[in-house]
């Protein structure tokens, strides 16, 4: 594609350009380590809060790229090459990242996640239902990229929108129907997503995360509502599929409401358009009745907890909103065959207790999934957990605070401490621990010791959780990544 055709969707964007030749644009790049930067590259300098991209032109331009876009009013010396200065660059970078790759997403129906806690889940059934009924399609989220069943290693939640396009257009080229895609508040905040048509827009809950970036509530929900905007500017045929139970998620309602979408309401204890009833739950799986729209289904899921009711039902309700409901029973069986790593993932030991893995690092979801866990009445309960470094340090005694209260033994450790002291962060969340509840809590710092000392002790008929890392298969100390994960941790050791 030539320069100036494809500099022509951001005209309004530019402050000023210096075009000494209308190049053939055959690649986009934003990292100066990529190998394949020649004459033919667009290269997005961008002058961020940590790197200034811009430093890396004179050597780019010795290894022949020579069409730049950035955000920093700068000059060259070399005045040999294409230059192009704009605001609002991330901006620039989607809308150019979709022309380029010739709007892949409007050639695929897209169903975003949003919301605290259940993206990983529902993004997760909503493609396996889709794979279940024979529909080729993608999944974009925090524990994987997939196109059909070829599996990428994941760097964020949402990628930026040159790695979003290219994998959309992918997808699309291997005749991709569909796809399901975590859509984080970072992304949206960052405009990762800028420009995407979504066809449906799922909010699944609100809670206490990333105030760090966000620092209010109130901003982070605003910076979930985004999504619901960008359907509203970028699809007339979009709906909005909200889980109404919660009081973020009445407020998510009326924003919707206010905005004009087409919209599906999914619920529990309100009546929606969605419901489950009769819902039982044990720790071997869930099953309900299924209200849809006058309709009614039985359904059995083997993921456990109400956390994921409310997953199915957001699930379903997205499918039959995009797709219809002719094979709603196709979809319901496959949602109910999803599993998630790292999300409530049970493994029973030989000697009779259970080991639950799952991601909770925030105060909600540490009190759901403990409080799911005791729902099935253990001979004892324990809980293995830190929290990460870096990040939000007003949630660690309120981890504390929870854990010691549902827990009956507890057991604090590291999670990510990054750059901070693990000791410090184990100290902050051993504030939130009210006296009389100190005698459940001990301190073991080495996670890898912390779960086999639960291991060890372990009875029959008690469940450990060992919460906060979930899928992930690294600890990040200092500033090095080394691998470890829960859950090989666990079905390694010489208990199961």
């Amino acid at each position: 594609m030539k320069l100036k055709s494809l500099l022509k969707s951001v005209e309004n964007f530019i402050i000023n350009s210096h075009i000494v030749e209308d190049t053939e644009i055959k690649n986009l790049s934003e990292d100066s380590r990529e190998d394949n930067i020649n004459s033919n590259t667009l290269f997005f300098a961008i002058e961020g809060s940590k790197v200034d991209a811009t430093k890396f032109i004179p050597e780019l331009i010795s290894r022949g790229c020579k069409t730049f876009i950035t955000n920093k009013l700068i000059n060259l010396e070399n005045n040999n090459v294409n230059l192009i200065i704009v605001n609002n660059i991330r901006r620039v970078q989607a809308i150019l990242s979709k022309e380029f790759f010739q709007h892949p997403d409007e050639k695929l129906r897209i169903i975003g996640v949003t919301g605290t806690k259940g993206k990983t889940t529902v993004s997760y059934m909503v493609f396996n239902a889709l794979r279940g009924v024979g529909k080729n399609g993608g999944l974009i989220g925090t524990i994987e990229y997939r196109i059909n069943d070829y599996s990428i290693n994941a760097d964020n939640t949402t990628p930026g929108p040159l790695y979003l396009f290219s994998l959309l257009n992918e997808i699309v080229n291997v005749n991709g129907e569909f796809v399901s895609m975590e859509v984080s508040s970072h992304g949206l905040e960052t405009d990762r997503v800028y420009g995407l048509k979504f066809d449906a827009g799922i909010f699944t809950n609100l809670s206490r995360e990333h105030l760090d970036f966000h620092q209010t509530m109130e901003n982070y929900f605003n910076a979930k509502m985004k999504l619901f905007h960008q359907i509203k500017n970028t699809n007339p045929n979009g709906i909005a599929v909200i889980n109404i139970d919660t009081d973020w998620g009445q407020k998510a309602y009326n924003v919707v409401k206010e905005l004009g979408i087409r919209l599906i309401t999914c619920g529990i204890s309100k009546r929606a358009d969605i419901m489950a009833k009769d819902v039982t739950i044990s720790i071997d799986g869930n099953s309900f009745s299924l209200d849809c729209m006058g309709k009614k289904f039985s359904v059995r899921t083997n993921m456990v907890g109400i956390h994921n009711i409310y997953n199915a039902l957001c699930s379903i309700s997205a499918l039959v909103g995009v797709f219809g409901d002719e094979k709603i029973e196709e979809y319901l069986h496959h949602i109910g065959k999803t599993t998630v790593p790292g999300r409530f993932q049970t493994v029973k030991s030989d000697k009779g207790f259970y080991v639950v893995i799952d991601y909770a690092h925030t105060p909600d979801s540490l009190e759901k999934t403990l409080e799911t866990a005791r729902s099935f009445s253990p001979k004892i309960l324990t809980v293995v957990f830190g929290a990460g470094g870096d990040r939000d340090k007003g949630k660690r005694p309120l981890m504390g605070e929870i854990a010691s209260r549902i827990a009956d033994k507890v057991i604090i450790t590291s999670d990510n401490p990054r750059t901070e002291n693990p000791i410090s962060i184990i100290d902050d969340i051993i504030q939130g621990i009210p006296e009389n509840l100190s005698h459940k809590v001990r301190v073991v710092a080495d996670r890898k010791i912390a779960i086999q000392t639960a291991l060890k002790e372990a009875v029959e008929g008690e469940i450990i959780v060992v919460a906060g890392k979930g899928h992930e298969t690294y600890q990040i100390i200092g500033t090095e990544k080394i691998h470890f994960s829960d859950y090989e941790e666990v079905i390694s050791s010489q208990y199961f």
